[in-house]
């Protein structure tokens, strides 16, 4: 009788690990793919040694629209990272859903996906753009503030990687 319990509970569990794991592999496979990203939503955004205001601030950033990576969330504070490695706390209302990339070294802006490609604009380092689309490793961007739409290469950029649709 024992062992006849024993088998249709490992019965059991076999049946409801093989029944949850494509949904573990989803859920795993989806975070590799979309790191999450958001933007400075202010120019005067404070970043903390820790989850809270009581925490000393480490940083403040002056530069609206700067990609931070999301590493973890606590309450109404997310742990990020900047493009230069640094890494605190913000509180969630200074970020933004907006999705954009800063330029890690000077580079181009072209017309189409393509290094023969015409050249529009001359981007220097630290530069912001809004990113719309990535396929292989041409990204799609726009500056508003210079009101350009063109390609750059992937490799040039760093923060939000959208989807590779274009």
């Amino acid at each position: 009788m024992k062992k006849n319990i024993l088998t249709h509970t490992k019965t059991f569990l076999i049946i409801i690990f093989i029944n949850y794991l494509p949904i573990i592999s989803i859920a795993e496979e989806k975070d590799q793919k979309e790191t999450n990203f958001k933007s400075l939503k202010h120019n005067n955004s404070n970043m903390r040694l820790g989850p809270g205001e009581r925490f000393e601030i480490k940083w403040n950033f002056k530069k609206i629209g700067l990609p931070v990576k999301i590493i973890q969330k606590y309450d109404l504070w997310f742990e990020v990272e900047t493009s230069d490695g640094s890494k605190g706390w913000m509180l969630n209302r200074l970020l933004s859903k907006k999705q954009t990339v800063i330029f890690k070294q000077d580079s181009f802006i072209y017309k189409k996906p393509n290094i023969t490609s015409k050249i529009i604009a001359n981007v220097d380092k630290n530069s912001i753009v809004k990113i719309k689309s990535c396929k292989n490793e041409w990204c799609k961007i726009e500056s508003e503030t210079h009101k350009i739409k063109g390609y750059t290469m992937r490799k040039h950029i760093w923060g939000a990687i959208v989807s590779e649709t274009n």
